[in-house]
C-alpha cells in the first residue's frame, strides 16, 4: 500500500558545483519567482487533499541551498506539517554550523548528501575539496541531531568504491546509505559511467556484503537496499518504480515529469494544474497501468518488480517495454 505521495521538487538549477554526471550539466540555470513557487506548492497541497493522501517533498536542485527563496519555502512547510513531511537533497558544500542549526529548526525528515567514493574518485566527479566539505557538513548536521543519509550514484567508474563510502559513513556516524545506478545522459561520460550486467551484479553483491558486515557489527549506519533489482541479492521484497504512480517531479521551470531520471514532460505547472495532469495525462496513466515488459512476463517477480529500473530502460531504448539491462534472472 502506498503510504505517501512523494514530490521531488527542483527549486532551481543554480548550483555551486559542476559534477561530471549531473543531470542538469548542460542547462542554463533557471530560477522561478517566489510567487510561482508558492503557486506550485498550493497545487501539491490540492493534489494531496483530493487524493486523500499524506505527502513528502524532497527539495533539491541544482543545489537547493542556492535558491534565494529556500527558507521562505520552509516557512510554508511549517504550516503544513500535518499534511506532508520534507527532506533536503544537497551536495553538502554549503552546510556549516549556522546553516545546520537553522535547518534543524524546521525539523526535516532527513538531509541527504552525495558521495561518489574515496577522496580521489569523489573529487574527480564532484570537484576538488568536496570530499572534505561533505564530512564537515555531516558533522554539523549530526551536531543538531538531524538524520543524515548519503547518496551514492553507482557507475562503471566508482562501483567498487562503495566499501570506502561505508567506512566514511561509519566514521562520521551517518544514519543511512543508499544507492542507485547512473542513468545515461547522452553525454561524453555515458561510456565511462553506465554499468553492464556483470558490473551491476558485482555491485549489488558488494552492497549486500557491506550490509551484512554492518549488521554483524551492530553499526548505527544502515545500508538501504530497496531499489530496482537489489532484491536479487537480499531476498527482500522486490522494489517497484513509483514514477507517475505516487511520485512526481517538478523541474526548475515548472515542468512536471514522472521522475527527474525519466524526463518525459507531462505539462507545465505555470500553465496547467498538477492534479488535473496527474489524473488525465496519457503518460502518467500508462505508467500506472500493469506495465510489464515482454521479456519479464514469465518471471515470478514480474508483478512486483515490473521490469526493474524504468528510467534506465527509457534512457537506453526510448520506451518502457524492455527488461532492465542489469537483471540476470
Amino acid at each position: 500500500m502506498v503510504k505517501k505521495f512523494i514530490l521531488q521538487w527542483h527549486l532551481s538549477e543554480i548550483c555551486n558545483l559542476k559534477c561530471k554526471h549531473c543531470y542538469q550539466s548542460d542547462h542554463k540555470p533557471i530560477q522561478l519567482h517566489y510567487e510561482e513557487l508558492l503557486e506550485i506548492l498550493n497545487q501539491y497541497r490540492e493534489l494531496l487533499k483530493k487524493l486523500n493522501m499524506k505527502g513528502h517533498i524532497n527539495l533539491t536542485g541544482g543545489e537547493p541551498l542556492c535558491c534565494p527563496f529556500f527558507f521562505r519555502i520552509l516557512d510554508e512547510f511549517k504550516k503544513d506539517s500535518d499534511l506532508y513531511s520534507f527532506s533536503i537533497l544537497t551536495n553538502g558544500t554549503l552546510i556549516n554550523d549556522q546553516m545546520a542549526k537553522r535547518i534543524s529548526e524546521y525539523n526535516p525528515e532527513y538531509v541527504q548528501v552525495s558521495l561518489e567514493g574515496g577522496k580521489k574518485i569523489n573529487d574527480y566527479v564532484r570537484g576538488k575539496g568536496v570530499y572534505k566539505q561533505v564530512a564537515n557538513a555531516i558533522k554539523c548536521l549530526k551536531k543538531y541531531n538531524i538524520f543524515v543519509s548519503i547518496s551514492f550514484t553507482a557507475t562503471k567508474l566508482n562501483y567498487k568504491e562503495f566499501p570506502k563510502v561505508i567506512k566514511y559513513a561509519e566514521k562520521y556516524k551517518v544514519d543511512n546509505v543508499w544507492s542507485d545506478r547512473f542513468i545515461p545522459l547522452g553525454t561524453e561520460y555515458d561510456k565511462e559511467f553506465v554499468m553492464n550486467l556483470e558490473q551491476t551484479r558485482e555491485f549489488l553483491a558488494i552492497m549486500e556484503n557491506e550490509r551484512q558486515k554492518l549488521k554483524l557489527k551492530k553499526s548505527q549506519t544502515n545500508i538501504a537496499m530497496y531499489r530496482a533489482l537489489q532484491f536479487q541479492m537480499t531476498n527482500d521484497f522486490p522494489y517497484q518504480c513509483t514514477a507517475g504512480i505516487s511520485l512526481l517531479t517538478i523541474m526548475e521551470n515548472g515542468d512536471l515529469v514522472p521522475c527527474r531520471r525519466m524526463p518525459i514532460v507531462v505539462g507545465n505547472l505555470l500553465k496547467e494544474n498538477m492534479y488535473k495532469l496527474y489524473v488525465n495525462s496519457p503518460i502518467l496513466k500508462k505508467l500506472r497501468e500493469e506495465n510489464i515488459p515482454n521479456d519479464c512476463q514469465k518471471c515470478e517477480h514480474a508483478e512486483l518488480c515490473k521490469g526493474g529500473l524504468k528510467c534506465l530502460t527509457y534512457a537506453l531504448f526510448g520506451d518502457l517495454n524492455h527488461k532492465d539491462i542489469g537483471c540476470n534472472l
